[in-house]
Formats: C-alpha cells, structure tokens, sequence
C-alpha cells in the first residue's frame, strides 16, 4: 500500500465558463438520455416510497409487519452495496442498469396482476421490495460511477446539479402522483396498487431509453488476469482510505445521516403534538419544502463556482445544527417549518460539491467500489438513526431529539475543523489517479488528498 501523503492541491481553475458547461450539457445527446431516464425512475421511486408503507398496512394491518416491508427495501443497501461495487467495475455499467430497471419492472408489475387474482400477500409485496432495493443498489452505484465518463470533468458539477434537479422535483412530483392515486382510488390499498402499476412503468421506460446512448460507460477494460472479490474489495477499500480528504467527507456524511435521520419523524410528532397541526397543513409544508429542494439544486452548481469545498461542507454542518436547534426551540410552526426548510436547502448544495469532488479524484476502473463503499457507510445508518431517534422521540419527546441533533452536529462541526486543519488546506482539488498496468498484482496508489 503505498505511503499516505499530506500535500493539499489547489483547485484547478475551470477549463469554460459555466454558461458553456451548461449548454455542452444539456446539448450532450448521451447524457440527457440518461438524465431523462433517470429523472422518470426516480419518479417511480418516490412513488414507491408512499404506496410502500399503505399497501403493507392494508394488507397486513399491522405497523410492525410494515416496517419490516419498509426493512425488507432497505436490506439491499447494508447487505449488497460493497459487492455491486465489485461487480459494477466488472460488467458493462450500462447493461447492469438496463437489467436493473427491467427486473425492476419485472418484479413491480407483479403486484397489480396478483391483487387482480385476490393472491396478494404480504410476503409477496416484501419480497417485491426486497428485489427493488437490490435494483436500485445497482442501478445507482452504475450511474453514479459512469457519470464521469458521460461528460467532460469541467461539466461534472452542472451534471450532478442537475441530477439532484430531477432527484428533488421527482420526489414532490412522485409523491403528489402517488397522492392523487391513492386519494382517487375507492381505498388506499386499491390506490397503492395503482401506484405500484405506474412505478412499474417508469422502470420499463427508464430500462428502454438507454439502449438508445451511444457512449461506453467506462474505460475500456485490459486483460488482466480475474482476481478475486476479496482482492478487489480491498483495492476499493485502501484507495478510499488513503485519500485524506474522501475519508474524512466519508465520516462526515456517515455521522450527518445518523443525526438528521429522524428529522422529519420528529417534526410530524411536534407538529402534530404539540402543535396542533393537522395532517393535511403538514403535508403542504412538505410538498413546499420539497420544492424548495428543486430550487437550491439548481443553484448548486452555481455555487460550487464561487464556494470552496471546505467552506461548503462545513457551513452547511454548522447551519444544520442551527436549524435543528431552532426546530427544537420552535414555538409556532414558522420556526419549525424554516428550521427544516434551511436542513433541506442545504442538501442538493452540499451534494454537489461533495460527489463532484469524488467523482474527480476517483479513478474510472475503482468508481464502482469507492462510490458503493461511501454508500454503504453514509446510507446504512440511517435505518439505524431512524430506530434510535423513533425510541428517543417516544421516551423523551421530539425536543429533546432535536436538541441532541443540534449538539451532535455541532461536535461533527467543531472535529471537521480540527480534522481539515490538520491535514489539507482550504481549497482541496483531486489529481488524477494513474491507471495501473494490468497486473494481477496491481494497485492504485493516487495523490493522497
């Protein structure tokens, strides 16, 4: 392995204007095939996400029984994400995701034929979101990983930008849908059915738009002699740990999630409890928030222009926990509703910024296994966070869990500080990776960050 070095590279400046980035994107024949069906499956994703949990309480009656469907969902990225990296790394990036989105269809499409035929069951519909979380897996990590290869570095920033675009406006969009469905239906059950009929859709039309992109998804392959997983895992694993910068916005996202996991959880208990709101006032506040999501996103990338990494991440730590202390404060709904307005905002912003800067100092034979590795971390806590605050929130109240998220992201704030300053300058740039000789033996070592 080699030797962790601590020299700070500074930014490269921008090879074209950000008006020139974003025309060569959005004129990218390629990319905006790809956006486009990722935008249409992201939608059947956000619809998936409200019908999930009223289709299994239909069925089965029970909250229990439906958290474990809701579990079932998320089982995929704890158990599969560092071995789709693996084989994301393998494979053809662009045929994993068409298999991913047509075994999704597969999968989906089963549920409204078996309500028609009264054989439904909920051991169906948990195996059905089992089989959708391990789509998505490695869907997400594929596309994430070919993002690279897709477009020029310098457009990097506008091309998560505007993912992160189509991620929030599908969420408000994919829920209203889903809303309306269920709302339309003669009862919920029949209207997540529906759902889930639509969602199916939008994964066949997301799977059959990219037979039409002409680009390859990754680097020619050498012939190197197959190694093993376990070998390969490891190459992932150091490279991501020696790079200084990615290791620390590793960490840092991991804790962030735990934290802000039961957020909305507990600003439904607030509100609602001590309030007095009503469920369909908080829904609109949602939905509003949901499209202030869609706003910031389009900024991002304008951001990132003007913002350095180290002054964006962690000026976003410190506003957050700002925000959660005035949601724990909050005498009235406006203070609770702009303490989650400000979390939200801040998300597309930070993300921009933190998957660029990964993408770029990632070399494209190890996306898959570093980009699957930080997910697995970051994403996996946060079903841990989420049961740990619902006990919280039930023992001591949503105050008190927004208090302690208040002070945990001020700890996660203050030690960034510390870890930056020992290690890297202000401003942090990746430098190209060298691709290694194809070695069974091989290594990347990199410039450590």
């Amino acid at each position: 392995m080699a030797a962790e070095e601590t020299t700070s590279i500074p930014e490269a400046p921008s090879k074209a204007p950000p008006q020139g980035r974003w025309r060569g994107l959005l004129t990218n024949r390629d990319f905006m095939i790809v956006w486009g069906g990722f935008t249409v499956s992201s939608v059947g994703t956000a619809l998936s996400n409200l019908a999930v949990p009223i289709l299994a309480l239909g069925l089965s009656g029970s909250p229990t029984m439906a958290g474990l469907v809701g579990a079932a969902r998320l089982a995929p990225y704890l158990l599969l994400n560092l071995l789709a990296g693996v084989f994301i790394d393998r494979w053809d990036r662009r045929r994993v995701m068409i298999v991913a989105d047509l075994g999704r269809f597969a999968a989906l499409a089963t549920i409204p034929v078996a309500y028609a035929l009264d054989s439904l069951t909920i051991v169906h519909l948990a195996v059905v979101a089992f089989l959708e979380g391990v789509g998505h897996v490695f869907s997400a990590v594929s596309h994430l990983s070919a993002l690279s290869k897709l477009v020029p570095e310098e457009q990097l920033a506008s091309a998560n930008a505007l993912n992160e675009v189509a991620d929030s406006a599908a969420g408000v969009g994919g829920s209203a849908i889903s809303g309306a469905l269920i709302g339309l239906a003669r009862n919920s059950t029949l209207g997540a059915v529906y759902s889930y009929a639509v969602d199916a859709v939008t994964y066949l039309l997301s799977g059959a738009s990219l037979l039409f992109v002409r680009k390859s998804f990754q680097e020619e392959r050498t012939g190197a002699e197959p190694r093993s997983v376990k070998e390969d895992l490891k190459e992932g694993m150091s490279f991501l740990w020696r790079q200084r910068l990615l290791r620390l916005l590793m960490v840092m996202v991991t804790l962030i999630n735990f934290l802000q996991a039961p957020l909305n959880l507990a600003t439904i208990v607030l509100a609602t409890d001590e309030l007095g709101l009503n469920a369909g006032l908080i829904g609109l506040i949602l939905a509003a928030v949901g499209l202030g999501t869609v706003v910031s996103a389009f900024a991002a990338s304008w951001l990132r222009e003007r913002i350095g990494l180290r002054t964006m991440a962690l000026g976003s730590v410190a506003l957050w926990a700002v925000a959660a202390a005035m949601m724990a404060a909050a005498p009235s709904l406006l203070l609770l509703a702009t303490g989650l307005l400000i979390t939200n905002l801040l998300w597309p912003i930070f993300a921009v910024s933190l998957v660029t800067y990964r993408l770029s100092a990632t070399p494209d034979h190890l996306q898959g296994r570093v980009n699957s590795a930080f997910r697995t971390l970051s994403f996996g806590v946060e079903p841990l966070g989420l049961a740990i605050g619902g006990v919280l929130i039930a023992s001591q109240g949503p105050r008190f869990l927004f208090w302690g998220a208040a002070v945990g992201l001020a700890v996660v704030f203050l030690g960034s500080i510390a870890a930056w300053r020992d290690t890297l300058s202000a401003d942090t740039a990746p430098t190209a990776a060298p691709t290694p000789e194809p070695t069974p033996a091989s290594t990347t070592a990199g410039d450590a960050d």
